[in-house]
């Protein structure tokens, strides 16, 4: 349409500007002549009707649909981060059994790979996954899913997350996840093991999550609370996709951080479930009420680190009628020196002789761990770490050359 419009001016420019001034003299020519400029004024006018109408009608309609369609697209599709982490160790151990017999042990091992990997799916809806490719001591390769959860951040006091996480006990079930470069030392405390590894806490969940944080007298308070699927028949079960007993476990969190004294925080947490009865047996033919109490105090101000945390588990077995204390607790100290960090930590574990959903498979220990880390690059960091472990029936002195990454 606008090129008509443009022909037909050119065209009626042409015809007045151009013409022979020997036809003036010409009655027929001009005559003629006057004609064709008539018509052209009447198309122009058309034209520039119809140019009108076309505009008023997209200014109606608004923009075209194709190009907000377009860009809305490439803004609402999610983009995919992909983070890992990796370590390779070597391990030497001694132990003196209480028998009076020794055993020692020295090897080289992995970590696995654990792939964290994030995406946005809007401004407020977020996915997270966190996978471990793990190697199996009969050679086998191991794929374990440890959290796929889909956020929504409501407001800052209040984000929910849905689907398989970490449960909101203490402070390093929170902050450190599976890659070991993320924590200082080479080892995870003792009572934060994971189920898998002989742990005491429920330390993964499948259910809810509720998080946030909000304003406090001198400074914040954050919380994070959890409705789920509880324990499983033994404290290695993770119940994924179903529970064994109408009973959801629930547990909440709460830290609160002074503005006068940057770094420092200090918290407390309940959590309560249910364990189901387990088949066949005579201590265990009831459930077994759990009720785990917490507290945390940390300082993190470089180039000091100091974590401080206790729980105990108290169960109240309806077999038996008895009550039984299995409790556990851990202090953490570093000092950052440039690329050195130096640390010593204290873990301590009691549990109940008596207790049936711990009995036979964890054991008491004490035990004092003294290590160097060193920041090789910004991501890549050489532990060495030096244990005395004291169990039960055994005393273990152990040394560990860990290589841990990010990637």
């Amino acid at each position: 349409m606008r090129k008509r419009y443009q022909i037909a001016i050119f065209v009626f420019l042409g015809c007045v500007l151009c013409v022979p001034l020997s036809w003036a003299d010409d009655d027929g020519r001009i005559e003629r002549l006057e004609q064709e400029v008539k018509e052209l004024r009447q198309i122009v006018n058309q034209l520039v009707t119809e140019n009108q109408s076309l505009k008023a009608s997209v200014a109606d309609r608004g923009t075209p649909t194709l190009v907000p369609a377009i860009v809305a697209d490439e803004q609402a599709a999610p983009k995919l981060e992909m983070r890992g982490f990796s370590h390779v160790q070597y391990d030497y151990s001694r132990s003196d059994h209480s028998d009076g017999t020794q055993s020692d042990t020295n090897h080289f091992t992995t970590g696995g790979v654990n792939l964290f990997i994030t995406s946005k799916i809007a401004e407020k809806i977020s996915f997270l996954n966190e996978t471990t490719f793990e190697f199996g001591s009969n050679g086998q390769n191991i794929l374990d899913v440890e959290r796929v959860l889909l956020k929504y951040d409501m407001e800052d006091w209040l984000k929910i997350a849905a689907g398989r996480g970490h449960t909101s006990l203490g402070y390093w079930n929170q902050h450190f996840h599976h890659g070991t470069w993320l924590q200082t030392t080479a080892s995870r405390p003792v009572m934060y093991r994971f189920e898998d590894d002989g742990g005491i806490l429920p330390l993964h969940y499948v259910g809810l999550e509720f998080s946030g944080i909000l304003d406090a007298p001198g400074g914040s308070l954050s919380y994070a609370s959890n409705v789920a699927n509880g324990r499983g028949t033994i404290a290695d079960e993770v119940q994924l996709i179903e529970d064994k007993n109408d009973s959801k476990m629930a547990g909440v969190q709460f830290t609160y951080e002074p503005e006068a004294l940057e770094g420092f925080g200090v918290g407390a947490n309940y959590l309560h479930d249910a364990i189901p009865d387990k088949a066949g047996t005579t201590d265990r033919g009831a459930e077994i009420d759990e009720d785990i109490y917490g507290t945390q105090l940390f300082y993190l101000a470089d180039p000091y680190e100091i974590i401080l945390e206790g729980m105990v588990i108290d169960h109240y077995n309806h077999a038996t009628a008895l009550g039984d204390k299995t409790a556990g607790a851990y202090g953490q100290v570093a000092y950052r020196m440039g690329k050195y960090k130096p640390y010593f930590r204290y873990d301590w574990l009691r549990i109940s002789d008596r207790d049936p959903f711990f009995q036979g498979s964890i054991e008491d220990e004490a035990s004092c761990t003294m290590g160097l880390r060193y920041e090789l690059t910004s991501y890549n960091a050489l532990k060495l770490e030096y244990r005395y472990v004291d169990k039960d029936g055994s005393i273990k002195n152990e040394a560990v050359l860990q290589s841990s990454f990010a990637f």
